[in-house]
């Protein structure tokens, strides 16, 4: 049971000396969004929040929690892509417990709080988000650690990041109200689409979403951006 924030840090100590554990350079909790003509492809990836080299004690939680409902945890990969599960926010709700009073100072504890609060009529389920890790900065190897590597660079938390191979990673697509739709999708139903007046107005085409989908500006920062990739 942890009842104390000194329960909370005995935790993370035992984590840490596992043998199997890793302290990640980067990690967060993502909303995935799915293709429609290939339902498991990725098309993007938005982070509420982000960690980069910072918060370990949360990325030790989150991996603790993983393995513990049952996740084939490897920390010693360039990055790890995993699926949350009622085990997994159970470890992660117990684990914050000391935090609760103090919540609007842990964004990590805000996520999970509001994941385990999400209504069931919310349209989102577990398939719709991924615990995302990145262990060192390597050739993305998923949509998810593209967007996280993304995040970090926009918003300043680290100078470069390797994208190496980022446009074999994703998908060309059309961007309407800032969801992803396969170009190839559109192709298909365009009869159908334009006789029933419902062809949608695509904003653009392209792999990335765009910038202002994922990043709120500085208060000094007046430039709209364009698309994510820069």
């Amino acid at each position: 049971m942890i009842n104390s924030k000194d329960d909370f840090n005995a935790l993370f100590e035992t984590i840490a000396k596992e043998s199997w554990y890793k302290k990640p350079l980067a990690f967060g909790i993502a909303r995935v969004n799915y293709g429609t003509l290939n339902p498991n492809r990725v098309l993007e990836a938005v982070f509420p929040v982000f960690n980069w080299n910072e918060n370990e004690k949360s990325a030790a939680i989150f991996l603790a929690a993983l393995k513990q409902s049952g996740q084939d945890v490897d920390c010693f990969k360039s990055e790890g892509v995993y699926s949350i599960s009622d085990g997994f926010l159970g470890y992660c709700i117990e684990a914050y417990k000391p935090f609760y009073e103090e919540k609007e100072r842990h964004k990590n504890l805000q996520v999970i709080s509001t994941l385990a609060s999400l209504p069931i009529n919310s349209g989102l389920g577990a398939d719709d988000f991924r615990v995302v890790f990145i262990f060192e900065d390597k050739k993305p190897q998923s949509v998810e650690s593209v967007y996280l590597k993304l995040y970090a660079k926009h918003s300043k938390k680290v100078e470069d990041v390797n994208l190496d191979g980022v446009e074999d990673l994703l998908t060309n697509c059309a961007w309407i109200d800032g969801k992803p739709i396969e170009l190839d999708w559109l192709r298909q139903n365009e009869i159908t689409l334009k006789i029933a007046d419902k062809y949608p107005k695509v904003d653009y085409v392209g792999k990335f979403s765009r910038y202002l989908n994922h990043i709120i500006p500085n208060e000094n920062e007046t430039s709209c951006k364009g698309v994510l990739f820069k």
